[in-house]
């Protein structure tokens, strides 16, 4: 499995998550099934050895231009400065590093002295290339490898029916960073951009119409007050791409329905205020209804879709899964295409892989710089092949099956089976060791004349033998009758001490005043 990662200082590096796990000892002590990965610097090559580390040419966002599954595959780069650029790699085995090549750099597509882009989208099925700002300028580019030139240029404000001029975030001080996510449609061709205090609004790349527009949640019913906006994160889900879930700053998470034909332009699903507790800076959909959450803080969470509701003052349900790892802002999130495997990268500077069946991390790399942004190439036969892959028993596929059931054992059945065995084992060992004095004596018998004469033992006869038998017989005899005659004593002295007690009669004195 081949990761991607662009980080802050301008540095493209390649890093394969197979390579830098470190082989166990056999002697080594079992880890526990929830310990960490070790740290690595392991498997990890740069893309241009010759690019010079500067914040002026920090990587900003990264895409596939082509099918990522293949062995030949190209993708593009956005900076800081605006300059977009195109690679393209041949990898030549799986568990080596691929070889790339620059085909195609543009300079700043923004116009602008000091740009701030956002985010980068490829569109292949409309051979177009499209970037976005902080001031709401969407970019389209021709996706030539010979070629990389503009076609056209919208704003996603200047579009509405207010009119060309363009207004700030109202405030004291100027704010011009007015969007600050953005997201991208590739099968309907739509572009998605959110500011601060600014919905979400959605913009065809062929004409700049705004096609659709989100609506703020209705009033605090107590305070009448308008609830903030201030998307941070987008992210398109399903594979119709109908259906798209917006975080924001203020700790929360939004789910539209941002069909065409669609009426209603609130957010059909919303997280409690008290669920979240940082800002949202990332989204990922994993499943068909889960959906990951990163925030500022370095939390991972697990987002079961189904459970969401339309309440924003409903009781906060925290039972909810949790990805465990980063110690710094999660900047992006990006899912391998066929296996349950989760990329995150962020500013505590690791490439952390997990698995999003068991939520457990797998890899953890050290890449020395801070990381933006990430891209999961699809190949998945070498990872198949991997021991850390969990392998599927088809039998626990099979809902039908019957369980298989022990019969209960009662623990007082079981115990006198228990003494019943012991019992058993002690008149066998009894036997054994009867047998093995006769043995002893037969055999002192046989050699008689020289155990004599060596030890100076004499055994006893046959005759005096049986007069020690009759006289230990009759000395059990008298003392069993003994101890029956003392009980009988004792039994007669209880009952008479009984007959006693009952004819005494218990009188209580009275009790004497205090003189006052």
């Amino acid at each position: 499995m081949r990761v991607i990662t662009g980080d802050e200082c301008g540095l493209l590096k390649e890093s394969i998550p197979e390579l830098s796990r470190r082989s166990t000892d056999p002697d080594a002590p079992a880890t526990p099934y929830n310990s960490m990965p070790d740290v690595t610097k392991d498997g990890v090559c740069r893309i241009d050895p010759k690019e010079k580390q500067t914040r002026e040419r920090g990587v900003v966002d990264l895409a596939w231009r082509n099918d990522a599954e293949c062995e030949q595959f190209s993708f593009a780069a956005l900076r800081k400065n605006g300059s977009v650029e195109l690679w393209k790699a041949a990898a030549e085995s799986r568990n080596k590093h691929a070889n790339y090549v620059l085909e195609q750099t543009s300079k700043n597509i923004f116009q602008q002295e000091r740009p701030n882009p956002l985010g980068l989208g490829v569109f292949c099925n409309h051979n177009r290339i499209c970037a976005g700002d902080s001031l709401g300028n969407v970019v389209i580019l021709k996706n030539d490898s010979d070629l990389l030139e503009e076609v056209q240029t919208y704003n996603a404000y200047k579009g509405s029916k207010r009119g060309e001029t363009l207004s700030y975030t109202p405030g004291q001080a100027l704010n011009a960073q007015l969007a600050t996510a953005i997201a991208f449609d590739t099968s309907h061709g739509r572009v998605a951009v959110g500011g601060r205090e600014r919905e979400t609004c959605l913009i065809d790349i062929h004409t700049g119409v705004q096609v659709f527009k989100t609506k703020n949640l209705p009033p605090d019913p107590q305070t009448l007050l308008q609830q903030p906006v201030w998307p941070t994160a987008i992210q398109f889900l399903h594979n119709d791409m109908n259906t798209m879930a917006v975080g924001t700053a203020y700790k929360q998470v939004r789910l539209y329905d941002v069909r065409e034909s669609s009426k209603i332009r609130r957010p059909t699903q919303t997280t409690p205020e008290d669920l979240l507790e940082y800002r949202v800076t990332s989204l990922c959909q994993v499943s068909d209804y889960e959906l990951v959450v990163a925030d500022g803080a370095g939390y991972i969470y697990c987002l079961d879709l189904r459970r969401l509701g339309r309440d924003l003052k409903a009781a906060a349900n925290k039972d909810m899964g949790r990805y465990v790892g980063p110690a710094g802002s999660v900047r992006q999130l990006k899912k391998h295409p066929t296996l349950p495997r989760l990329a995150a990268v962020g500013l505590d500077r690791m490439l952390r892989i997990y698995d999003t069946k068991k939520r457990r991390q797998l890899d953890c790399i050290y890449l020395k710089q801070r990381i933006n942004c990430v891209l999961v190439h699809g190949d998945d036969t070498w990872d198949v092949n991997d021991a850390t892959v969990d392998v599927v028993d088809p039998d626990d596929l099979d809902i039908d099956q019957d369980d298989v059931v022990q019969e209960y054992v009662d623990s007082d059945e079981e115990g006198s089976h228990g003494d019943d065995s012991n019992e058993d084992a002690d008149s066998v060992s009894s036997d054994d060791s009867e047998g093995n004095d006769e043995e002893a004596v037969d055999g002192s018998h046989e050699d008689g004349g020289e155990s004599v004469e060596d030890n100076d033992v004499e055994f006893p006869s046959s005759h005096q033998r049986d007069s020690n038998s009759q006289s230990e017989s009759s000395d059990n005899e008298d003392t069993e009758s003994h101890s029956s005659e003392t009980s009988s004593e004792e039994s007669k002295d209880n009952s008479e001490a009984e007959e006693d007690d009952e004819d005494v009669i218990v009188v209580k004195a009275p009790k004497r005043r205090r003189r006052q």
